[in-house]
């Protein structure tokens, strides 16, 4: 299924759409969110963030009314926040490993394999939940493909998170996303 952008110019109504995210243990948690783009194996949605970073504790500072753009992609072991503020320039980006991404224009639905890395303005790159990922190893509560899907997602980020994060600029340039989702 394939959405296309409303012309430049023209009023734009963002379809609703849930984001769930299912825990290591079981809970999930959802966010309801605007759909900006969807196609077979990727979803973008975005998130207001009406009262900033106070959700998830970031280690920087999103002001309230920031706005976060969620890439998700079914053949990738992690997906990508772009975090912009209420002026709409650029704060941060936050990419979390993940396994089991399914799209729909209802859902997005992956299950969190806990480890998530922050670049920050200037490239600095800062990983977060080690302690909880290890834990989690050690307890035996992750399967060899969760494993091998956070190893994956690890190396790609560490490797190549500016590349990812230009063609992620690229593609929103192309799909024409902007801080409030469209033209």
């Amino acid at each position: 299924m394939s959405r296309e952008h409303t012309p430049p110019g023209e009023a734009r109504a963002r379809p609703p759409i849930t984001e769930r995210k299912q825990k290591p243990d079981g809970t999930w948690r959802e966010y309801e969110c605007g759909l900006l783009h969807l196609d077979t194996g990727l979803a973008v949605v975005e998130f207001v963030m009406e009262r900033g970073g106070m959700i998830f504790n970031p280690p920087i500072e999103v002001p309230p009314g920031s706005v976060s753009h969620g890439w998700f992609w079914t053949r990738r072991p992690y997906n990508l926040y772009r975090m912009r503020g209420p002026n709409g320039a650029l704060i941060a980006h936050r990419f979390d490993a993940v396994a089991d991404v399914r799209l729909s224009a209802e859902a997005v639905e992956y299950r969190d394999l806990v480890l998530d890395w922050w670049v920050l303005p200037g490239d600095a790159l800062i990983e977060e939940d080690r302690d909880e990922f290890d834990e989690l190893v050690a307890a035996g509560k992750l399967s060899a493909k969760d494993l091998a899907a956070a190893g994956a997602a690890e190396r790609a980020v560490f490797s190549r998170y500016r590349h990812i994060i230009d063609g992620v600029a690229e593609e929103e340039r192309r799909l024409r996303i902007t801080r409030s989702g469209g033209p």
